[in-house]
Formats: structure tokens, sequence, C-alpha cells
């Protein structure tokens, strides 16, 4: 006992003393359990049975709590589970134990109330203050697949009770909450040493075994071709993706940022931008939509967000004269679903960071899918349906020293989509179109008009000879008052390319029975009348067309130029990054031009003159040249569009993903590829973060090569390890002059 009470003769005793003297005898006991025995929460004994369809007993036993209390439980306690069972599913219902401190024997005892005359009055109190188990049954959600309930803090889990509509299914104790006894870790720790006499002689012998087997490694082959090796499978894994975890070498080509620590989680600083390499971040950036200059330039034709050179609408194709009529809803009424595709981006990147990467080739591998990778655009996503088929069709680019472009020869996608549902019988008439144009106007025929509804027209691309309303590039609604009868009804619509060579449908959905005129089939060979019936295939008629007009755009001029909203950025521009819907047909061209510093010469963001930014300029006029033909110009789609201007830092730090070898080792390898590298201004190190510290390379080896210069880090550890992270930085003097890595492999020995 950690404390006593004195009592010496003829000494007066207090009440306190003698409850001192339980105290501290309880004290020094809870010190002993909370030393010796557990200092978590524990229990022992209080097993649950089932004794009853829905009723199970709770034995007794003990709760053992923080700070060593031992709370007892004598009696046996009989539950009924009916009011937890589930309605339909199953339930898990935990038992937990806490502790509780209670009063007992209550008893009336004299308690004197006048000293002198010796006076007593009786009094009823608690003799005995027990320490008792509280138990309590907390009840989880009712699931199909039922979880156990969050238990109350400070109680202990002692065993899960499953239960059914009817019944209780099984009983499950905790064991991992039960006090282990003495008697079971003797029993245990028997068991480990007889364990450990069978296998010490075995593990004895692995020394000598590993020693010869290192014997024979250096017999095969030396450190230097080890090393080769390990470069070039990190090469391979990181081209079929597999990852570098729990190997002994990987390769990190900075096509993404999967093996960055770019979130920073690590705390150690990243400060890197992680583009086709690895390379300086921005000291300053914006980032807006393009805009026209004014509003009203009478060379401009803006309409939802697409811009065009000033045009006026043309008769391309007609188809007549009227020789019948149709009524739309004769074929059925059905619900029809229209994914409308969009603009094709168009990426155009310029300036000093914009140094090329050899490891843009990968982005050819089918590895990854260029629209999400080099096309990414803030909070924008495209649905990707296969990386593997996906990864190149149509995407064309070149990477050019300061002058980077990303394009699809596709001039609509299926990246960003919109999609409408309509009801509605529905009838189409396909074409074919000769020479590349702008559809502006669209004109029918109707004879009669029907109810108070609305006409959808859409224009849709043939897929094996039929309209495909998946590959829609057109949606728009004609109101029942712009329907004229009796006469062309010509809707202007939304300005939409149509590619030389190849076959549309424009396909009418209507409520309404209204009449459409009709043609001779024999007068347009190069159509066909469809009608559906079931809003899912489609018959030709042959023996009539639907009467047809189609106006396309008549430009101006064959050279236009357009101003734009100016560009600037506080602190000068270095890069600018332009990204937008453009449909660049192949005789026309679309350039955009910057005027540093708001006067002077118009410099074009082209390969040919890579100047525009060479001032860092903190303001810039701001234009697109259109060059094409009066019948053909390119589009501009400025609605939705981005333009990020922005300047590099002088220095970067880019931190790898914690790093894990299969067996730890003391003698590291790191390669990188410096690209656009200059020993003058320039500047690269590395160093690996092994624990809480840093190690710096023992021996730095420069080679070069073709594409740059390869730097190669050993690292010679005082203790081997088994995980680690990259650092790798870069110094530049000047913003105007950057490099990167192009690639990082790091292998063990």
């Amino acid at each position: 006992m950690e404390k006593q009470v004195y009592f010496r003769d003829y000494q007066e005793q207090q009440a306190a003393d003698h409850a001192a003297i339980q105290a501290y005898a309880r004290q020094s006991l809870d010190h002993l359990v909370s030393d010796a025995v557990t200092a978590t929460r524990r229990y022992a004994g209080l097993t649950v049975v089932k004794t009853a369809q829905a009723e199970v007993r709770v034995d007794a036993g003990r709760f053992y709590d923080v700070g060593g209390g031992v709370y007892a439980r004598s009696a046996t306690t009989i539950q009924s589970m009916l009011p937890h069972l589930p309605a339909v599913a199953k339930r898990i219902v935990t038992l937990a134990a806490t502790g509780q401190e209670t009063d007992s024997d209550i008893t009336e005892r004299d308690f004197l109330v006048n000293v002198e005359t010796g006076q007593t009055e009786p009094r009823s109190v608690a003799i005995t203050r027990s320490r008792d188990v509280v138990l309590s049954f907390v009840a989880g959600t009712e699931s199909a697949d039922p979880q156990r309930p969050v238990i109350p803090v400070g109680y202990v889990a002692v065993a899960d009770i499953l239960l059914d509509p009817t019944q209780v299914v099984s009983i499950t104790m905790l064991g991992d909450n039960e006090v282990a006894s003495t008697e079971d870790l003797d029993l245990r720790t028997d068991a480990i040493e007889t364990w450990r006499g069978q296998v010490d002689p075995r593990i004895s012998s692995l020394a000598s075994d590993l020693a010869a087997l290192a014997n024979e490694v250096r017999a095969k082959g030396g450190r230097q071709d080890l090393s080769r090796l390990y470069e070039d499978m990190a090469r391979v894994k990181e081209r079929v993706e597999i990852p570098d975890t729990a190997s002994d070498y990987g390769a990190d080509r900075f096509l993404d940022s999967d093996e960055s620590d770019a979130l920073n989680t690590q705390n150690l600083g990243y400060d890197c931008l992680v583009e086709e390499g690895a390379r300086f971040a921005d000291a300053n950036a914006s980032e807006a939509e393009i805009t026209i200059f004014a509003g009203n330039d009478p060379n401009a034709s803006l309409s939802d967000g697409l811009l065009l050179p000033r045009y006026a609408d043309a008769l391309k194709l007609e188809i007549g004269p009227l020789h019948s009529d149709l009524g739309i809803a004769q074929y059925g009424f059905q619900s029809h679903d229209i994914v409308q595709r969009t603009i094709a981006r168009k990426r155009i990147r310029y300036g000093v960071t914009r140094t090329a990467c050899t490891n843009a080739n990968w982005w050819r591998s089918g590895t990854y899918d260029s629209a999400t990778q080099t096309f990414r655009r803030g909070d924008e996503t495209w649905a990707v349906l296969s990386v593997s088929t996906r990864a190149s069709d149509g995407h064309v680019f070149y990477r050019l020293q300061q002058y980077w472009v990303d394009e699809y020869d596709d001039t609509y996608w299926d990246y960003v989509t919109v999609e409408h549902a309509i009801t509605g019988a529905q009838v189409a008439q396909s074409f074919l179109i000769s020479n590349d144009m702008w559809l502006t106007k669209v004109g029918l025929f109707f004879t009669s008009k029907a109810a108070n509804e609305a006409v959808f027209l859409t224009l849709a691309e043939i897929v094996a000879g039929v309209p495909d309303l998946s590959r829609a590039i057109l949606h728009q609604t004609v109101p029942h008052t712009a329907i004229v009868v009796g006469d062309w009804t010509e809707v202007a619509v939304q300005p939409t390319f149509l590619t030389k060579g190849k076959r549309y449908a424009l396909v009418v959905t209507s409520a309404a029975n209204h009449k459409i005129g009709m043609a001779e089939g024999n007068g347009y060979t190069a159509g066909t009348f469809f009608f559906s019936t079931d809003g899912q295939y489609y018959l030709g008629d042959l023996t009539k067309d639907m009467m047809l007009r189609l106006y396309g755009a008549q430009f101006g001029a064959s050279q236009v130029t357009i101003e734009l909203g100016a560009l600037n950025l506080d602190g000068g521009i270095r890069a600018i990054d332009i990204l937008a819907g453009t449909i660049e047909p192949e005789s026309t061209e679309l350039i955009y031009e910057v005027q540093p510093g708001g006067s002077g010469a118009w410099v074009p963001l082209t390969a040919d003159d890579l100047t525009a930014f060479s001032a860092a300029p903190p303001l810039a006029r701001f234009r697109a040249r259109f060059v094409g033909t009066r019948d053909m110009h390119a589009g501009l789609k400025v609605g939705g569009s981005r333009v990020r201007l922005s300047r590099p830092k002088t220095t970067f730090r880019h931190i790898s993903e914690p790093q894990t070898l299969a067996a730890p080792s003391s003698d590291i390898y790191v390669k990188t590829l410096l690209e656009g590298f200059d020993e003058t201004p320039h500047d690269a190190g590395c160093r690996l973060r092994v624990g809480a510290g840093w190690e710096t390379p023992d021996v730095t080896v420069d080679k070069a090569v073709p594409t740059g210069i390869e730097r190669t880090y050993r690292f010679q550890l005082a203790a081997p390890t088994p995980t680690f992270s990259i650092e790798l930085t870069g110094v530049t003097n000047s913003p105007a002059s950057v490099f990167h890595i192009a690639e990082r492999v790091h292998w063990a020995l």
C-alpha cells in the first residue's frame, strides 16, 4: 500500500481517518491494475449466451476502466431482445459495459447531537459504496448488411448480438477487448519459445546462404550492369504504367502529377509545375475568357459565343418545287434522345516557359488520353469512353521551342456534349455537301399548321446511310408562331460548319400534325427522305424529298482582323495559353496577334516569331486575324474559351511521392534528363528525404546526350532505408531563360 494512516494510544479518531484507510488501499490497487494489468478499458467474464429464441443471458463479470478502477457485477442478467428485433432485414446489437459508483446498504445509525448531555438521534445512511458494472444494449441500423453501432464514450464493447426479424441469430464475444490474465500470457510465451526453437537454426543459416548468393551475383554481373538493367526496367514500367511501389527502381516522365506530391502532403515545400516535364511554377498568372474589344465591331459577327467575320446569307442548296405535302404526325409519336456535339478545342501555348520536351511523344503511346491530359480546362470535364481507343484519335500536336499546338481533326467532338430529350413524330431529309460552308439559315415549306406546337430542327451526321441523333451538331426550336403557311419558313440558326464530302440530315420533329411540303423524288438525287416509326430506326422513301433551303455565310472580305480584349498581367507577360473551340478549314487560317505595350508593330503568336513577350510587357493589345476567302473563314468559339497569362518563378522544387523499395538499401541512384539546360544561367540539384532528414549526393556525374544533359546522383547512406522521397530543384538567373526536367529514373543496389 502506497500510504497508511497512523493510530496512537489515547488518540482521537475521526471518520476521515477510517475513510482514508480505504481510499489509500483503493488508490494503490488502482495503480497496480493500471500499471501491471491494463491501462485501457477492458472486461472480464460477462459471457453472453442465448437462452431463448429472443433472449440472452449475461453472466457475472468485471469492467476495467482507464486509471485502474475495477467494477464488478455479481448477478446474472436476463435480457429480452424483442424490442430490438428488425422489421425485415438484420440488425447488430452490441453489449457495452461501463462502471459507476453506487451507495447501498441503507441502515439506521445513531449520531451524537449534544456532546454535553450525550443526546443522540437516529439517521438512515448508506453504509457501503461499491463499484458496479452498468450494461447497455446499443442497437445498430437495420440493413441487409448490418454494421456494428457506435459505442458511447467511456464504454467497452463486450459482444455483438446479430438479430433477424424472429430471433437471435448469433452472438460474437469481442475477445480483443477482454483483459488478458498472466496465465494466458504465460501460455502464449511458451508457444513463442517453442516456435523460436524450431526456426532459430534455419534463420542462423540464412547469413551464409545470403553471402553465397551475393558472391554468385557478383560473378554473374557487375554493379554497373545491374544499374543499367534497373534503369531500363524503370522506363519500361513507366511506359506500361506498372506502379513503382515495392520495387528497387522507378521512373517519372512528368506527363502528369500522379507521382508528385503536388498537394504538399509531406510539408516539404512543393513548388513546381508538371506539364510535359517538371518546370518553373508561375510567379503570377491570370485567366479569363476571350472577349471582343468592341461589341459593335463592323468586322465581327458574334452569335451565341461563336465569332466569325461579318457575313451575309447566301442560298447554297434548294430542294423543290412543291409537288405534294405530308403530315408529320402520321408516323407516330416517340421520345427521342439527341446528343449534340460541340466545337472541338484547339490549344496554343506560346512563350519562354514552353521549352520543347521530348516526352511529348509519349502522348502517342496510347497510355494517356490527349483530351483529358493536354486539353485540361478549369471546371470542364470530358467523359472519356475508352482511353485505349481514344488516346490519339484525330489528335494532332506539335512541339517547337516556345510554341506548342494541340488540335483535333474533327470539327465537332463528343468530349463535351449537350443532351436534349424531345417527343413527337419525326421525318428527315439527307443531303450532300460539295463545298465547305457555314450554315446560317434553314428554310422549310409548310402547307398547313396544326395544334399550337413548336417544331424542332436537328442537324445530324449520317452514319451507315441513316441519320444518327447521337452525332447532332445543331438543335434549334421553331416556335408555332414563326411557322409560315404556303411559303418558305426561314429560320436563322447558330452558324454551323458543314464539311465538304460529308452527308448530313435535317431532322424535323413535332408533336403536332403540321404538313410539310414535298418535292418529287427524282428532282434531288443526292439525298433521301427518311421517316421513323419507333424513334430508333429510319426508313428511306425514294419517291419523294422534303422541300428544303440551306443558306451559307458569304463573307465581305478574304482577310479580316477583329480586335479582342486586351491582355494584362502585373509584373509582365512571359507566356500565353489559349484554349478555345476552333474550326479552321484547310483553306483558312486563324492567327492570334499581340501588340506588346499597346503600341508599335503587331507580333503574330506563331513559331516564326518568338519575340512577342521577350520584354515581359505588362499590357498587350490582342486580336485575331482571319485569313480565308469570301466563301470560307475560320470560326472561333469565344464563349467558354480561356486565355491564361503567366510569368515563371526563378526557382522550382519538385517533391516525389514516397518511394518504397522491395528491400532497404543504402546505395541509391537518381538520374535526371535536363532539357533546355545551360550551365551558365541554370542550376539543378537533387536530395533525398530519408526519415526526418535530408541526404545530399555523394557523387554527381553529367553526360551530354542529344536531347540535353543526363545528370546522375549517387547517394551512399549511413544506414539502409526502405523508403524515401526525391527532391529535384531548379534555379535560373532570369525568368526569360528557363529549362525543364524531362525524366527522372531511380534505382537502388
